[in-house]
């Protein structure tokens, strides 16, 4: 039986890895930047199911990168900070407000960094690849730390376990979370969507979380997305209760995304192009930096390991 391949693919000048398996499936990763899980494609009797919706040219990635992160890895923080700004132990710390639309810093500070190859293993059932990034440490964020992204990729499923170790010599506040966008065949307006038991974090005027929280129970069961638009924060009841189902109702096939507990929230986006949804696990609600709930501090030499991943099937998930 062959094994699953790893190929070189380069996006112009950002560097882009394949793995491919046996039956053609693939996972497109852009290493240049992010370590971006830009694609994923299950292969069937004539052609492909795209599943993850990225960048499919350099042009479009330089174009709209900054503003989407699309598939990214979000560290030491995900979602917005307020103002760019933040404090820890009594000292303020200034970000950077990098997106267009708001004046808040976004998506962390490795999504547009260069990430380097680890490994690579195989056999006929399944690929792991290893990819790392060490932040050294600056002015707006003065903790170092290296990060491991391993990616476990089975042709109808993917897991990523997200490795984080602080390599400074004093404690280190820490956040963690993923941006990838679904897609399934058809607009988003089309397709059902199924949340976990969940409350959603009320905003303020600025779509900074407020502190308060409802119940949200519009994608309890099963239901269309229609025109409903959402780009919100959703915190679980039960974080061992975690799974997210997207639907295709016409062709019968589903998504079904899952993390691990200690990603304590989903946020959830729909675009206005509505042609795919990102379904993000993280470990706290935005703003982390300031308001400190769930956010984790690690001792010097500390290493946390947290895991997400999607299953695709061709019939409806029951």
């Amino acid at each position: 039986m062959s094994n699953f391949r790893l190929l070189s693919k380069p996006l112009g000048a950002v560097d882009r890895l394949l793995i491919q398996s046996p039956n053609k499936s693939e996972l497109e990763i852009l290493l240049g930047h992010g370590a971006c899980l830009n694609a994923w494609r299950v292969a069937q009797k004539e052609g492909h199911r795209e599943l993850l919706q990225g960048y499919s040219t350099e042009e479009e990635f330089l174009q709209i990168q900054a503003d989407t992160s699309a598939g990214a890895r979000l560290s030491p923080f995900a979602g917005r900070v307020d103002h760019a700004k933040w404090s820890w132990k009594g000292v303020g710390y200034q970000l950077k407000n990098n997106v267009s639309w708001a004046p808040h810093a976004l998506h962390g500070l490795v999504h547009q960094k260069p990430w380097r190859f680890e490994s690579f293993e195989s056999n006929g059932s399944w690929a792991e690849l290893v990819l790392a990034y060490e932040f050294k440490g600056e002015a707006a964020f003065p903790f170092p730390f290296l990060l491991q992204t391993k990616i476990i990729f089975k042709e109808n499923a993917y897991q990523v376990d997200s490795i984080v170790k602080n390599i400074g010599d004093s404690e280190m506040p820490y956040s963690e979370g993923y941006h990838p966008y679904y897609t399934l065949g058809a607009p988003i307006n089309e397709l059902c969507l199924q949340l976990p038991p969940v409350q959603q974090a009320l905003l303020d005027d600025l779509d900074i979380p407020n502190g308060n929280f409802k119940d949200f129970d519009l994608f309890d069961q099963s239901k269309q997305i229609a025109e409903h638009f959402i780009n919100d924060c959703f915190v679980l009841k039960d974080p061992q209760c975690s799974k997210v189902k997207l639907l295709n109702e016409n062709t019968k096939e589903s998504l079904e995304i899952w993390q691990e507990s200690l990603y304590k929230c989903i946020q959830i986006y729909t675009p206005p192009h509505r042609k795919s949804i990102a379904i993000e696990p993280m470990t706290h609600v935005p703003n982390v930096l300031n308001h400190h709930q769930d956010l984790w501090v690690l001792a010097p030499n500390q290493e946390i390991s947290s895991s997400f991943g999607a299953l695709y099937l061709s019939k409806p998930l029951r």
